[in-house]
């Protein structure tokens, strides 16, 4: 028997990582967390991190198609005391449809996690309804079904992609649900990033919207990628990548990034231009930490602070800044394959308070912006209500800011900035949009 404090082991361990995915999941579906966030409050033993989180966020990724086809076998909805129960059969239908994982074992051991929540009638309707679906094709494409189950979108996010991107909604739909690619940014020159990793014996290649964007055949942990301790690689979607070269830095100028977390574009400006003084601020302390830890890592000069942009007067010195990069708080609908949990969440009613959200923050930060200076918004939303939208208002309101064009073969032009569209196997959804002060005409 294992010692109180031990991690169990073999078949026990498939079942408390089981208990400890449909916890996460429950939480996510009574909406009281992230999925980043439940996996964090209901621990576990690094030993099944990888397979909870893959239990976690394909159910997530598949979960209306998934929660459709749990209740045709149930006579009531589950209540929210029990979602714990309703998070494990949607977690069966997972392993059943989308894992390597014999139909009988992923019966068993979610039936055996069942029997751990201590509901003695969950285990026979967990079995009942698991049994059910291993008989049925969980992944057919079935025409009759609604749109939301069918495409794994809620029916608000399909209506505006419809309405915003009507000759692209599908590919939008298509790169929404997939898996997405491990991805860097080479700080040295890419040949040579990428010599290292074959040198490894790890497949890799360039991208094609950055330079120093580089896709790992398959995702590996970045103890593993040689460069990644020194700083030389950074994890950074390629869009991500965007950001640094389009806000641009020189040497002595104070760059403030406003919503930093995880820091990977702060960093990024300060291994372009190491002679800039950047300040890298995010209104949540704890992931503070977390850009700290890649400050340290990369061993850059970077100044780390806690604060909220919509509150400038509480951390800001009085000295203005020459360029600053408002990374916006959004809807993530570019990078729902990153975040699955998102579709689960969000809802047409969060579009406003985002846009108040958004506005508020440029609305704070411009008078931080020298005459002059410029300053870069971007969200990773692919709709205009929290992109042109927002930039639009604000423009209409000052009279000394003026948008100013970007010039690029990706993506496409909007009215004041340019998107990118998310794809399946390259980068994410990014919009960006780059504004000038200028003194107000008299």
């Amino acid at each position: 028997m294992n010692p109180p404090d031990a991690a169990p082991t073999g078949e026990a361990a498939g079942v408390a990582a089981r208990v400890r995915a449909a916890r996460v999941i429950a939480d996510v579906l009574a909406g009281r967390s992230t999925l980043p966030e439940a996996l964090a409050r209901h621990g576990g033993a690094d030993a099944d991190d990888g397979f909870v989180r893959e239990l976690c966020f394909g159910t997530a990724r598949h979960a209306f198609r998934l929660d459709h086809e749990v209740r045709r076998h149930l006579r009531q909805a589950p209540r929210e005391r029990d979602l714990d129960v309703h998070a494990l059969m949607l977690l069966g239908g997972y392993q059943l449809a989308h894992m390597d994982v014999p139909d009988h074992a992923a019966v068993h051991a979610t039936v055996a996690a069942a029997r751990s929540l201590k509901k003695p009638w969950a285990s026979g309707l967990v079995n009942a309804v698991l049994r059910k679906l291993a008989r049925a094709d969980l992944r057919a494409d079935d025409p009759e079904l609604p749109d939301d189950v069918r495409l794994n979108h809620p029916h608000w996010w399909l209506e505006r992609l419809r309405a915003h991107w009507p000759d692209d909604w599908q590919a939008l739909v298509a790169a929404g649900n997939a898996r997405p690619p491990m991805t860097l940014r080479s700080h040295r020159k890419r040949s040579l990033a990428l010599a290292a990793l074959a040198e490894a014996g790890i497949e890799a290649h360039g991208g094609s919207v950055t330079e120093s964007a580089i896709y790992l055949a398959r995702p590996l942990p970045v103890g593993s990628l040689p460069g990644f301790a020194s700083g030389d690689l950074s994890v950074q979607d390629e869009g991500a990548q965007l950001a640094a070269p389009l806000l641009g830095a020189s040497p002595g100028e104070r760059i403030l990034d406003a919503c930093a977390a995880p820091g990977g574009k702060a960093l990024h400006i300060a291994q372009m231009e190491p002679a800039a003084k950047v300040l890298a601020l995010d209104v949540d302390p704890k992931r503070c930490g977390r850009i700290r830890e890649n400050v340290t890592r990369a061993q850059v000069t970077m100044e780390v602070k806690a604060g909220d942009g919509r509150q400038p007067e509480s951390w800001w010195d009085g000295v203005p800044f020459d360029r600053i990069l408002v990374d916006a708080p959004c809807s993530a609908t570019g990078i729902l394959r990153r975040q699955p949990d998102v579709r689960l969440l969000r809802n047409a009613e969060d579009l406003q308070v985002l846009a108040r959200l958004q506005q508020d923050l440029l609305e704070a930060l411009w008078p931080l912006l020298r005459n002059g200076g410029r300053l870069l918004y971007c969200t990773c939303s692919v709709l205009a209500e929290e992109n042109d939208d927002v930039i639009g208002a604000f423009l209409a309101a000052r009279g000394d800011a003026e948008g100013i064009g970007i010039a690029a073969d990706w993506g496409s032009p909007t009215l004041w900035g340019r998107q990118l569209l998310p794809t399946v196997d390259a980068h994410d959804g990014f919009y960006f949009a780059l504004l000038e002060r200028r003194r107000k005409s008299r």
